[in-house]
């Protein structure tokens, strides 16, 4: 019993079985071995990799000039979580203007008054987020306008 004691504190939980089924037989005792469960990263990773673009529907935005908007999927590369690029652009000489959740307000990417408007949704928990200065909300729909640019 004392050999088969030291052989399996010494040995890996791998190797617990091949060690513990002859020292069982020979000891006529009862050996009964607990492995910790393993804990990955599997409930996180699937949090942000269960979103799916058809959760967000792109459409033309309301009164002004409406304009096609889109989103592109993708991956980040540090974490392996699905994002997905809303975007849309304005015609030659306008500026777009994007909003979210039919007129809940658009991006902060807005202020730079360019033809192009890219935001970033990242999949959290299974929803499209969009955060920006610390401020993080659901994003379901998107659409965007477009309006001259100010002469100047």
């Amino acid at each position: 019993m004392v050999k088969c004691s030291f052989l399996l504190h010494s040995l890996s939980i791998f190797s617990l079985v091949n060690v513990a089924l002859p020292c069982v037989a020979t000891s006529g005792g009862t050996v009964t071995t607990t492995v910790a469960p393993t804990t990955t990263s599997t409930t996180a990773t699937t949090a942000c990799t269960s979103c799916t673009a058809s959760q967000v529907t792109f459409a033309q935005g309301d009164g002004g000039i409406q304009i096609d908007t889109s989103g592109i999927s993708g991956t980040d590369a540090a974490t392996g979580c699905l994002t997905l690029t809303a975007t849309c652009t304005a015609d030659t000489a306008n500026i777009a203007f994007m909003q979210f959740n039919f007129n809940q307000g658009g991006p902060a990417e807005n202020a730079n008054m360019g033809m192009t408007i890219n935001a970033l949704l990242n999949c959290v928990d299974g929803n499209w987020v969009y955060t920006s200065g610390g401020v993080s909300r659901i994003v379901t729909q998107v659409s965007c306008n477009q309006a001259p640019e100010a002469a100047g």
